[in-house]
């Protein structure tokens, strides 16, 4: 095979694998809320922006996954000063440490919850 050959092979596979990303991406639900999802009993799926709620606040991210401390940023809370709980359906709730990515539609996440690491705080 001539290097053209084999560059044409290699342009028309980034052509298939681009074509498929944006079937995935149509195919992508628009807003899912991770509570009302969780509390349906409905398997986490992909969506172009997921509603998260954290403590009683309801937030819109435009991202598949997040770590701790960007989750608690939402809020405009610290690591130092908060610890975070994600609550799983059917397993109760579980800590997120700061550098912890959270997948919205792989961790079947309910909600957040945030605890003052200061009893004095919030």
């Amino acid at each position: 095979m001539t290097d053209t050959e084999d560059e044409r092979r290699e342009i028309a596979e980034l052509k298939h694998d681009a074509a498929e990303l944006e079937r995935d991406i149509d195919e992508l639900e628009e807003l899912i809320d991770l509570e009302e999802q969780a509390k349906a009993g409905q398997k986490p799926k992909k969506a172009k922006k997921y509603r998260l709620r954290i403590d009683k606040e309801k937030k819109v991210v435009e991202v598949h996954q997040m770590t701790g401390t960007q989750i608690l940023a939402l809020v405009n809370k610290a690591p130092d000063k908060y610890l975070l709980s994600m609550k799983v359906h059917g397993a109760g709730f579980q800590p997120v440490a700061p550098d912890q990515v959270v997948v919205f539609h792989v961790d079947h996440v309910e909600r957040f919850q945030t605890l003052a690491l200061d009893p004095s705080e919030g």
